[in-house]
């Protein structure tokens, strides 16, 4: 396991040090290493509590897949929300803290102490985030999906009276930024796998900067970070008393895409109408 995480740390450092700088061979790199730690570590997505797609994934090569595909959404989106300081660091020490601070955490026993090595290294980490005196970058945003992934999708095999859709909600956002991402830039015709600047947390932090007029724009960094987070505690604590309830965690992904979707548009059209 420790090769694999090395091998998707340094692809990231490839790129934080602009010796890789092709996001298609990236990832396709990306592809081949989560599928062969997935062949070899025999790791699979058990249920989904829909019956026909569990059917499908009693398929070995069609359960290789789907887990392949959902660890890449995750790792590429951790990379698409570290635009600001302190958001993915952030984002990843909430998940961490509601899997330790819940009752859900006597479940999975086994993982508690390398959640509790996390999350002092995230509040470390977060700290000297915000003053900008150290960046995730690539190797540490790939790094983080990387080992979240896995490590939900062990938890949830471990643990299958929690439902599927709650590992979803721990991580809807980071997944969510990046298939939306895709969407977007297919529709105006735009690389899918190229950077740009029409994230949903970076149109915060414009509107925070011209709507307030901040002069710190690491003040007004900071604070849409703080911001973004503030929401995921809030859904995070509901959905944690009902851990087990897919309906309940269904719609609270609902839910998020909603705002989510809505604040896009609203802050979208405020940032164009700055540039006419």
């Amino acid at each position: 396991e420790l090769f694999f995480l090395f091998c998707i740390f340094m692809l990231g450092i490839l790129s934080d040090i602009k010796l890789f700088n092709s996001p298609k061979y990236r990832l396709i790199i990306q592809i081949l290493i989560i599928s062969l730690y997935i062949i070899l570590s025999d790791l699979q997505i058990i249920s989904t509590r829909i019956d026909f797609f569990d059917e499908l994934l009693k398929n070995n090569f069609i359960n290789l897949i789907f887990t392949a595909f959902c660890i890449l959404i995750v790792i590429n989106g951790t990379n698409f929300i570290d635009g600001l300081n302190g958001l993915a660091i952030g984002y990843y020490s909430l998940v961490t803290i509601i899997l330790l601070s819940s009752d859900i955490s006597i479940l999975f026993y086994f993982y508690n102490q390398i959640l509790y090595n996390f999350l002092i290294i995230f509040l470390l980490l977060i700290i000297v985030n915000y003053f900008n005196l150290i960046y995730l970058g690539d190797s540490g945003s790939y790094l983080i999906g990387f080992l979240f992934s896995i490590l939900l999708i062990k938890i949830y095999e471990i643990n299958p009276i929690m439902s599927p859709y709650f590992v979803i909600l721990l991580l809807w956002y980071p997944c969510f930024e990046n298939l939306f991402s895709i969407i977007r830039k297919k529709r105006s015709n735009s690389s899918a796998v190229e950077p740009d600047n029409n994230h949903l947390h970076q149109l915060i932090f414009i509107y925070f900067i011209r709507k307030f007029k901040f002069k710190s724009k690491q003040l007004a960094n900071n604070i849409s970070s703080v911001t973004i987070n503030s929401f995921h505690i809030l859904i995070f604590l509901y959905a944690t008393q009902y851990y087990n309830s897919s309906i309940i965690q269904i719609t609270l992904i609902f839910i998020n895409i909603s705002i989510y979707l809505l604040l896009y548009f609203i802050l979208l059209s405020f940032k164009n109408k700055f540039k006419n």
